[in-house]
């Protein structure tokens, strides 16, 4: 049996001081339930798990209350865990010193939702992306394999004020999946030993037996606030200018304008 996991980093993933602040969180956890919550209460199959990692000053903020009560109206299954982001990080480095022991922390908190599972498929997803709405089914037909990856390179940009265009990452996108042996992922030391030393999802095609999703699977949204993914960087295609074709793909992501 396949447990589909989006594994979603909210607070501390980056090195920059802008998420560190409530300004910032509280934007976020907007942008968060307007289009990345509403792209995953849109999928076709619904039975996946959401795991949302904060930084332990997070567990009492009215903020992060109000994230959780979006959760719980969505009816979709999920965790939140505040032992930082989950991840090896190549820019936030220092989360890596002591990223076993809080993986350890984490996985055991998972440990009730997944056990019964034979493999988990666990895509990273950024608290300001979304999936197409096949995505979890897309990701369930295929068989598990040995340190199997799934990643994608075409997509969507949308920015906020309304504007859509394409997007093709020439290596591959961050909302890639990993595939595991349930023993290994809850396993802190194997589950990133398992990685092979990954800390950019770039490294995705290189480091696993990797194959790519459809073109069209997710759509990254452009707010102000983004580090990378801009309006005008060489990643970006052409501009989708009309109406109904922008309807169209944004109703496929749970968006409607």
């Amino acid at each position: 049996m396949i447990k589909v996991i989006f594994s979603i980093p909210f607070t501390g993933k980056t090195p920059h001081s802008d998420n560190q602040t409530q300004t910032w969180y509280d934007f976020r956890a907007g942008i968060f339930e307007k289009y990345t919550l509403k792209s995953l209460e849109n999928q076709t199959d619904k039975d996946f798990l959401i795991w949302l990692q904060f930084r332990p000053e997070e567990i009492e903020n009215p903020t992060t209350k109000k994230i959780d009560k979006a959760l719980k109206k969505s009816k979709l299954d999920y965790i939140m865990t505040f032992n930082g982001p989950i991840m090896k990080e190549d820019r936030a480095i220092w989360h890596n010193e002591d990223l076993i022991e809080r993986a350890e922390k984490s996985l055991k908190e998972l440990k009730p939702k997944i056990k019964e599972f034979n493999y988990i498929y666990e895509t990273n997803l950024d608290s300001d992306d979304m999936v197409y709405k096949d995505f979890v089914k897309v990701l369930k037909q295929e068989p598990f394999r040995e340190r199997g990856a799934l990643y994608q390179k075409d997509g969507f940009i949308y920015e906020i004020s309304g504007r859509l265009a394409f997007w093709h990452n020439p290596i591959s996108q961050q909302n890639y999946t990993i595939m595991y042996p349930v023993d290994i992922f809850l396993d802190a030391k194997k589950h990133f030993e398992y990685q092979n030393g990954l800390d950019s999802h770039e490294q995705i095609p290189e480091k696993f037996n990797a194959k790519e999703m459809p073109k069209g699977f997710y759509c990254a949204i452009i707010h102000g606030t983004n580090i990378s993914t801009v309006w005008g960087h060489s990643f970006m295609g052409k501009e989708i200018f009309y109406e109904e074709e922008k309807e169209s793909i944004l109703k496929d992501f749970g968006i409607e304008i």
